[in-house]
């Protein structure tokens, strides 16, 4: 079922473009106005922090939210008016802020505040923003200083000012960090599953164009990691990134997971072509000659590679290619295997 999105707007902080934009965000993303209410907040903001629709209503404070969180034990132990009265006291000093929080479901969340000032340079409220850095928490620096240059943008912002032309380059830069991989420059997996879903769905409406998935990861990386530091290990990671940009065709998708972790969707071909693309690659990995500290350090993948099906879910796929990805590690490693 397609998720209908909630808009939350109590004041007219902003133009309905602007807030139709920032509802669209995979972040969750809040406005907080000098009393410390809750002007504006989008449902990825809910989902990331669980708060249930009965606490979101229209002028819901941040006192509230607090308190909620306390009570439930996200801030650990302690007696929960305490706890949150003090975040009441550092949010009243409207100073720029960014850390990064661990949840007590084990969900790591990047969190990053910016004041919102008036022609006066009065503080009229912070603009927060909160994003799911789990999987990619190794990668953590990364991350932050993509969101700073994405805070950069939101620190001009002058609510009165906001034109449609403005917003539209706000979300078109965005979108770019939000889709491309900090370290490898591939496109991320929030990319994926919106350009899998429209591949496999033109795959659905005409079962003659095909389509192909292939999933790999470099084989014994963590003892690449072990000894040659993460800085080695990222070096490998952009040569493998660099190497597959170079051999993938314009209209492949191709994607890091996160780690080392890769997969690339390729429209228009079926199993066979992916195969013969994948030993091409694989080749190209094992004849990679590294300079410096990763001098004589030699690498390959492993390789799964299934074709859609009819049917079948990106879900489906992914867990089949999957499937194929060990099936040729436990055969030795080095080598492509077909999904059944």
């Amino acid at each position: 079922m397609t998720h209908q999105p909630t808009y939350h707007n109590s004041s007219p902080l902003g133009t309905i473009e602007l807030v139709a934009a920032m509802q669209c965000m995979p972040v969750g993303v809040t406005i907080i106005d000098s009393s410390l209410k809750m002007r504006f907040w989008n449902d990825a903001f809910c989902r990331l922090l669980d708060f249930p629709q009965e606490i979101m209503h229209t002028g819901v404070t941040l006192q509230e939210l607090f308190l909620f969180n306390a009570r439930r034990g996200d801030y650990g132990p302690g007696d929960p008016d305490e706890q949150a009265s003090e975040r009441i006291r550092l949010s009243m000093m409207f100073q720029p802020h960014q850390f990064t929080r661990t949840r007590a479901d084990g969900t790591v969340l990047d969190i990053t505040g910016r004041v919102i000032h008036d022609h006066d340079g009065q503080a009229i409220g912070f603009v927060t923003i909160y994003q799911d850095v789990t999987r990619e928490h190794q990668h953590a620096q990364h991350l932050l200083a993509a969101n700073k240059e994405l805070q950069v943008a939101y620190d001009d912002l002058r609510l009165a000012q906001i034109s449609y032309a403005a917003m539209e380059e706000d979300r078109r830069r965005y979108y770019q960090l939000a889709v491309r991989d900090p370290l490898t420059g591939l496109f991320t997996r929030y990319y994926m599953e919106d350009a899998a879903a429209r591949l496999i769905e033109l795959h659905e409406r005409d079962a003659s164009t095909r389509l192909a998935l292939l999933v790999f990861d470099i084989d014994r990386f963590k003892d690449i990691n072990d000894a040659h530091g993460h800085l080695g290990g990222d070096t490998v990671l952009r040569h493998i990134a660099l190497l597959l940009k170079q051999h993938s065709r314009r209209a492949d998708v191709a994607v890091r997971f996160g780690g080392d972790e890769f997969a690339v969707f390729q429209s228009g071909v079926g199993d066979r072509e992916c195969m013969a693309f994948g030993e091409r690659f694989r080749e190209a990995v094992s004849a990679t000659r590294l300079d410096g500290e990763l001098a004589g350090l030699t690498l390959s993948i492993s390789v799964g590679v299934a074709e859609h099906r009819i049917g079948e879910s990106m879900t489906d796929l992914l867990s089949r290619a999957d499937a194929a990805l060990y099936a040729a590690k436990r055969a030795g490693r080095n080598r492509v295997q077909k999904a059944d």
